[in-house]
C-alpha cells in the first residue's frame, strides 16, 4: 500500500480518540496491509496499539507486533532474530483469553516460526506442535492445509518420501473439502505430490500429479505466472522420459508462446520470495531454456540446443556465489547437453577428448553444489562416457570415487553405479566380480531384513515397487550382464538368472506404461525385454508350458494398448446407446475436421475460430448425454489378458499363429485348442529381405515369384504347422509381415495355403478374443449398403485392361461389382453422384454391413491417407479413426487399404486399422493396388459365398479358389491374393433356414419310408 495511505491512518486513528468504530475500520486497513504483505507498517500501527491501548487487547495486540516483526525479519532472510520475535509471539499468546481470533493467530506464528528452521527434524517437529494445537482447536480451519502442505515438503527433504506422499494426500483432501477451488494451493500440493513420487521412482504416479499441477496453476489464473513456468518444466521433463514427446510439444509451445509475456511483467516471481533467493526471476528464465533444452536434444536439434545452453550458463554466472551453491539448473543442463557428444561416431578422437573433459567439468561444477547427489551424478556420467569409448580402467576408478561420496540413501544413480560397475567387469572378463557387484545392488533395494543369495528367484514384489525407465533400463542392463556370461561360461545357472531378471522387467514396464499409444521409448524397452524373454526361454526349456505361457501373457499385456482400449470402449458404447446419438457425435466430429481445414487456409479466422469454439461446446454437450447413457464412454477400460481364454475359443482343427518381430530374431507362438509352442524363426533382416522381394515380385506380377514364396512358406508356416488335423489358420502378423498375404505362400508341393486352408486375421490376441463373444447389436439397423462414387477421369481401351483400383480413374467393374452385391442382399446403392461423403456418415450408424467399391489415396503421412467418395471428397485416417462406426463388417474395394505407415509399438497405421480404431468388427482389405476387374470377380464370388450362410473366412477362401480354377492364366497372386479378412469372421446369414430345409426333408424321407413299409406289408 502506499506510504502516504499509511501514514493517513495513524493520522486518522490518532486524532479520533479511542473510538470502536475507527478502531475496527483501522484493524481491516491493517489486515489489508498484511495480507499484501507489508509487515514493517503492519509493525508500526501494532506498536502504537499495544501502547496506547492499556485494555484487554493489549495481550494480542503486543502477540502481533511480534509477529509482524518476526514476519518481517523472516522475509529479509534474517530467520535466527524471527525465530526470536516469533517465539516471544506464542508466549504472549499463550496467555490470551481463547477465541477464534487468539486460536487463529497462535496457529499462524507456529507455523511461520517452523518455516524458519532450515535443520528439517527440527522443522518437522515445529510442523508437528503447530498441526497438533490447530487439529485440536481449530479443526475446520484452512492452516491444516496449509501444515499438510509444508509437512509434505519437509519430509521430501529429509527423504522421507512415502510420509511426504501421505501429508501432501491429505492435504489434497483437506483442500477438496474446504477450498475446493483454491487452484493455486491445489497446482502447489500436486506438484510436491509429483516430486516426492519421481524422487521414489514411480513415474507414472508423478506424471500424473505434474500434469494436475499444472492444469490447475493455469486455472488458478493468478498473476503471478512463475508456478506455472515451474510445472511445466517438471511435465515436460516427465513426459520426454517417459516417451511422450506430442505431450511434451504441446506444453512446450504454450509455455515458449507465453513465458517472455509473463516474465517481463512486474509481478513475475514475486510471490512467497524472500530476500535470500536473489533473482528469482532469473531462476525461471533458466528452467524455461532448461526445457527447450531438453526438448532441442531430444530432438536431436543440437544448434538450437547450443544457444539455450549457452543462456542458461549466462545466467548462472549473473547469481552471486552463496546462490550458484543451491541452484543445480546449470548441472542438469550439462546432464542433457552431454547427449550431443554420444551423437558423434565412436572412432571421433577429437570429440572422445571433449565428452570426457566436459564430463570433467561437470564433476568440478558439481563439487561447489551443496548437494552431494549432483557429484554423484556427474560422477556416473563420467564413468559411463568411459565405459563408451572403453577405457575400462578409468571407468572403474571413476566409479570408485563416486562409490566414496558420502551420501546417506541408496537412489537410482547409486542402483546404476552398481550396474555399471557390473557391466565394465563383464567386459573385462572378470564375471565373478561382475555377478557379487550386481547381487550387492539389488540387495540394497531389498527391505533390510530380506537376505539373498541368488537373483534366481528374485521377485519384483521383493522390493520396493520402483517403476521409472532408469529400473527398467538397470534390470534389462543386469539381465544382458548375465546372458552375455552363460554364452562365456554355458553355466545354466546364470542363464535362469538372466531369464529371471526379464520377467522382472517385464514386471516394472507393466507399472510404468499407462495404458495408453505407444511411443518409440516404450516400444524399444518392450522389444527388449519381450527378446530377452524369449531367447532365454528358448534355450532353458522351449517346452516349458507355464513359462511359455507367462511370457505370452505378458508380452501381448505389455504391447501397446490403445487400439484395443478403444476398440472395446466403442464397442460397449455402441450396444448400448441409441445410434442417433452417436450419428450426431460423428457429425459434429466431420463438421470440427472440416472447420479446422479451412482456419488453416484462412487469412481471417476470427469468425471460424468462434465457430469451433460453439461446435467443441456442442461435442461437450454431446459426449456428456453419451456418458449418461454409458458411463463407460471415457473410462479407462484394460482387462487382462490370458491366453488360457483363447484356447478355449478355439476348435481342435483351429489355430493362431502370433509373429513377434524383435530387432535381431523373429519368433512365433503358436496356439491351438491343447498347446502352445515358441518357435524361433530366425534372423529378423534376413527374414525381412525375403519379405521385400516377395512384395515386389507380387507387385510386378514377376512369374519367378514361387521359388520365394516357397521360401518364405518355409521359414514361416512349416515351423508352426506340426499339428496334421489343422484346417483353420487366423494370423497375428506384425511389422513387415503385416504385408503378407499369407494365403499366397506357396508349398513344396506347388500349393496355396488357401488351397489347404482357411485364414484369416487378427489385430491382437485380445482383440480376437474379445470378437468370439456373443454380442447383442443394436435393433435400430437395416442390413446392407455399398458406395460406388463416380470419378472424372475415364480409362482408355489400354488404361482400362490393367485398370487398378489406385489412380483416380471411373471404375466401371466397380460399379458393376456394388450393383450386383447389392441385389444379392437387397440393400442400399449410393451410386455415382450419391456416393458422397455425407451419405456415408449417415450411413455409419444406420447399416450393418458396408461395401465400399471406390478409391483410396495412400500417403507417407498416414493421417492423410483417406477414402475417396464422388467429387473427390475424402475420409481421411484421422476422421475414420475417431468414428463410433458400430459396423459388423466393412470391405473395402479399393487399394491398399491395408497398407500405412508403421508407428512404434503401435503397428501399420492403415485405413483398415482405422477402422478396428473406430468400433468395426470385421474389416476386408487390401495389401496392394489390386485390379479393378479380377477384384470385381473375387468380390461377388464372395458374397454368393456369405450368402449361403458361409464364415467369412471360408468364403473369402472360397472364392479365392474358384477364381483360380476359373483364371488359370491369372494364378499369380496379384490377381487374387491382395484381399484379406481381418477381425470376426462369423456368417452374416443364419443358417437357420437351411437347417429347417433339411429337417423338413428329412421328416418327408421318413414318411415315405413309413408308407411304403406299411405298403409292402399290405401286400403281403
Amino acid at each position: 500500500m502506499n506510504k502516504i495511505i499509511f501514514y493517513f491512518l495513524i493520522a486518522f486513528y490518532s486524532t479520533t480518540f479511542y473510538s470502536q468504530n475507527n478502531l475496527e475500520v483501522l484493524l481491516k486497513k491493517v489486515d489489508s496491509l498484511e495480507k499484501s504483505g507489508n509487515y514493517k507498517e503492519v509493525q508500526l500501527v501494532f506498536e502504537r496499539l499495544k501502547k496506547e491501548n492499556k485494555n484487554k487487547n493489549q495481550l494480542y495486540y503486543s502477540a502481533k507486533f511480534l509477529f509482524a516483526k518476526g514476519m518481517s525479519l523472516a522475509n529479509n532472510g534474517n530467520y535466527d532474530a524471527a525465530k526470536e520475535n516469533f517465539s516471544k509471539a506464542i508466549q504472549v499468546a499463550k496467555k490470551i483469553k481463547p477465541s477464534h481470533n487468539s486460536k487463529q493467530l497462535l496457529s499462524r506464528i507456529y507455523l511461520e516460526l517452523s518455516y524458519c528452521y532450515f535443520d528439517w527434524e527440527v522443522a518437522l517437529k515445529q510442523n508437528t506442535i503447530g498441526y497438533n494445537y490447530t487439529l485440536k482447536n481449530l479443526p475446520k480451519d484452512t492452516l491444516l492445509i496449509d501444515y499438510l502442505s509444508d509437512r509434505g515438503f519437509i519430509h521430501k527433504q529429509l527423504r522421507n518420501y512415502e510420509q511426504s506422499i501421505l501429508a501432501s494426500e491429505k492435504a489434497l483432501k483437506l483442500i477438496a473439502k474446504l477450498q475446493p477451488k483454491k487452484y493455486d494451493l491445489l497446482g502447489d500440493v500436486h506438484n510436491n505430490l509429483g516430486i516426492a513420487y519421481s524422487d521414489l521412482h514411480l513415474h507414472n504416479q508423478s506424471l500424473y500429479h505434474y500434469a494436475k499441477g499444472l492444469e490447475y496453476n493455469i486455472k488458478s489464473n493468478q498473476k503471478d505466472k512463475s508456478d506455472i513456468v515451474n510445472s511445466a518444466n517438471n511435465t515436460i521433463w516427465e513426459s520426454l522420459d517417459y516417451g511422450d514427446e506430442k505431450k511434451a510439444k504441446e506444453i512446450l509451445n504454450f509455455l515458449n508462446k507465453n513465458f517472455y509475456k509473463w516474465y517481463n511483467n512486474k509481478d513475475f516471481a514475486t510471490t512467497d520470495v524472500s530476500a535470500n533467493l536473489q533473482s528469482w526471476g532469473l531462476y525461471f528464465k533458466s528452467i524455461y531454456h532448461l526445457s527447450n533444452l531438453r526438448n532441442e536434444i531430444y530432438d536431436k536439434n543440437y544448434f538450437e540446443a547450443k544457444k539455450h545452453f549457452d543462456t542458461i550458463v549466462s545466467i548462472f554466472e549473473k547469481y552471486p556465489s552463496e546462490r550458484k551453491k543451491k541452484d543445480n539448473t546449470l548441472l542438469l543442463s550439462r546432464y542433457e547437453y552431454e547427449e550431443i557428444f554420444k551423437s558423434k561416431p565412436l572412432t571421433d578422437e577429437l570429440n572422445i577428448k571433449q565428452h570426457i573433459d566436459f564430463n570433467k567439468r561437470t564433476i568440478q561444477i558439481a563439487r561447489r553444489d551443496e548437494s552431494k547427489h549432483e557429484e554423484l551424478v556427474a560422477c556416473l556420467k563420467l564413468a559411463i562416457a568411459f565405459n563408451r569409448y572403453k577405457k575400462y580402467d578409468d571407468a572403474l576408478k571413476t566409479i570408485d570415487e563416486a562409490k566414496k561420496i558420502d551420501e546417506t540413501f541408496f537412489n537410482a544413480s547409486r542402483f546404476t553405479i552398481g550396474v555399471l560397475e557390473a557391466t565394465v567387469l563383464n567386459s573385462l572378463n572378470k564375471n565373478e566380480e561382475s555377478r557379487r557387484v550386481i547381487l550387492k545392488s539389488y540387495q540394497k533395494l531389498l527391505e533390510k531384513q530380506k537376505k539373498i543369495k541368488s537373483l534366481q528367484h528374485l521377485k519384483y514384489a521383493d522390493f520396493k515397487k520402483f517403476n521409472s525407465s532408469t529400473f527398467i533400463r538397470n534390470t534389462i542392463n543386469s539381465a544382458t550382464i548375465y546372458f552375455k556370461i552363460y554364452q562365456k561360461d554355458k553355466n545354466k545357472g546364470d542363464l535362469l538368472i538372466a531369464n529371471n531378471l526379464f520377467f522382472i522387467a517385464s514386471d516394472i514396464f507393466a507399472e510404468f506404461y499407462q495404458k495408453g499409444k505407444y511411443n518409440y521409448h516404450l516400444n524399444a524397452f518392450n522389444k527388449e525385454i519381450a527378446s530377452g524373454l524369449l531367447e532365454t526361454q528358448m534355450l532353458i526349456d522351449p517346452n516349458d508350458k507355464v513359462k511359455i505361457k507367462a511370457i505370452l501373457n505378458r508380452i501381448e499385456n505389455n504391447s501397446s494398448q490403445h487400439l484395443w482400449n478403444l476398440f472395446e470402449l466403442k464397442n460397449s458404447q455402441n450396444l448400448k446407446i441409441p445410434a442417433s446419438l452417436i450419428r450426431k457425435l460423428n457429425e459434429l466430429v466431420f463438421e470440427k475436421n472440416s472447420l479446422q481445414e479451412q482456419l488453416e487456409k484462412s487469412k481471417s479466422s476470427v469468425e471460424l475460430k468462434n465457430q469451433l469454439a460453439t461446435l467443441n461446446k456442442e461435442i461437450d454437450k454431446t459426449q456428456k448425454a453419451i456418458n449418461q447413457k454409458d458411463a463407460s464412454f471415457q473410462k479407462f477400460k484394460s482387462s487382462d489378458f490370458d491366453v488360457d481364454n483363447v484356447q478355449k475359443q478355439l476348435s481342435s482343427n483351429q489355430i493362431v499363429v502370433k509373429y513377434l518381430v524383435m530387432d535381431k530374431k523373429t519368433f512365433a507362438f503358436t496356439i491351438s485348442d491343447k498347446s502352445i509352442q515358441l518357435v524361433n524363426l530366425g534372423d529378423t533382416e534376413l527374414l525381412k529381405s525375403t519379405v521385400l522381394q516377395f512384395t515386389k515380385s507380387i507387385n510386378s506380377i514377376d512369374n519367378n515369384y514361387t521359388k520365394i514364396s516357397q521360401n518364405l512358406y518355409g521359414k514361416l508356416i512349416e515351423p508352426i504347422l506340426k499339428e496334421k488335423q489343422v484346417a483353420t489358420i487366423i494370423f497375428v502378423p506384425e511389422d513387415f509381415l503385416n504385408a503378407i498375404s499369407f494365403e499366397s505362400l506357396m508349398n513344396k508341393n506347388g500349393k496355396f495355403i488357401v488351397q489347404n486352408y482357411i485364414v484369416s486375421y487378427a489385430y491382437s490376441l485380445k482383440i480376437w478374443d474379445f470378437l468370439q463373444q456373443k454380442q447383442t447389436a443394436n435393433k435400430d439397423t437395416h442390413q446392407f449398403v455399398s458406395f460406388a462414387p463416380n470419378y472424372n477421369k475415364t480409362p482408355n481401351s489400354n488404361q482400362n485392361r490393367g485398370l487398378r483400383r489406385g489412380n483416380l480413374f471411373d471404375l466401371a467393374e466397380a460399379k458393376i461389382e456394388a450393383q450386383t452385391i447389392n441385389n444379392m442382399f437387397n440393400g442400399r446403392l449410393f451410386l455415382n453422384e450419391k456416393a458422397t461423403k455425407t451419405n456415408f456418415l449417415q450411413s455409419t450408424t444406420q447399416f450393418d454391413f458396408h461395401h465400399l467399391a471406390m478409391h483410396s489415396m495412400l500417403e507417407d503421412d498416414y493421417s492423410n491417407s483417406s477414402l475417396v467418395f464422388t467429387n473427390n471428397q475424402k475420409v481421411y485416417f484421422d476422421e475414420l479413426y475417431q468414428l463410433n462406426f458400430p459396423s459388423k463388417m466393412v470391405v473395402l474395394s479399393a487399394c491398399s487399404t491395408g497398407l500405412g505407415t508403421q508407428e512404434s509399438g503401435e503397428g501399420i497405421m492403415s485405413l483398415s486399422r482405422a477402422l478396428a480404431y473406430s468400433g468395426v468388427k470385421s474389416s476386408v482389405y487390401s495389401l496392394w493396388q489390386v485390379p479393378d476387374k479380377e477384384t470385381s470377380e473375387i468380390m461377388i464370388s464372395f458374397y454368393q459365398n456369405l450368402k449361403k450362410g458361409q464364415p467369412k473366412d471360408e468364403a473369402l477362401a472360397n472364392a479365392k479358389t474358384t477364381f483360380i480354377s476359373n483364371n488359370p492364366m491369372k494364378k499369380h497372386p496379384f490377381y487374387w491374393a491382395g484381399f484379406v479378412v481381418n477381425g470376426d469372421v462369423s456368417p452374416i446369414v443364419s443358417n437357420s433356414n437351411w437347417i429347417i430345409y433339411i429337417g423338413i426333408g428329412l421328416v418327408i424321407l421318413a414318411l415315405i419310408f413309413f408308407f411304403r413299409k406299411k405298403l409292402f406289408q399290405f401286400r403281403q
